[in-house]
């Protein structure tokens, strides 16, 4: 008799890898920011809605989560994730210029520097 073939998990398989990482996505810390400057401008106010925990009247906008009672948010407001949270919202805001220069695809100054270099030498 032989060894039993170990049974199958979901390890190896990449459509449950994504669906497992798509289900709890979060928002970005750019789209916290933007909401951030909306709630500065024109207010919080918060429609009822039965499908959110709390009717969706309880909402931490810099972590984007919904909690269940004002007693929950407060406590949530102490801990330390909160308060990391708040400090990478102050940060400032990358722009799509900075983004493209990060990623290779901006405006190169080492054409310009060439240039400056032939016309000095000429």
């Amino acid at each position: 008799m032989g060894r039993y073939r170990p049974k199958r998990t979901q390890k190896g398989k990449l459509d449950h890898k994504k669906a497992v990482k798509v289900k709890r996505r979060k928002k970005d810390l750019d789209q916290i920011q933007d909401e951030i400057k909306i709630v500065e401008k024109k207010g919080l106010k918060l429609p009822f809605d039965p499908d959110l925990p709390g009717l969706g009247q309880f909402y931490c906008v810099p972590c984007a989560r919904y909690f269940i009672n004002e007693a929950t948010k407060r406590n949530h407001e102490k801990t330390k994730d909160h308060k990391k949270q708040i400090k990478k919202v102050k940060e400032k805001q990358y722009t799509q210029k900075e983004a493209e220069e990060a990623a290779g695809m901006g405006t190169s100054n080492t054409r310009t520097e060439k240039k400056e270099v032939v016309d000095m030498i000429l």
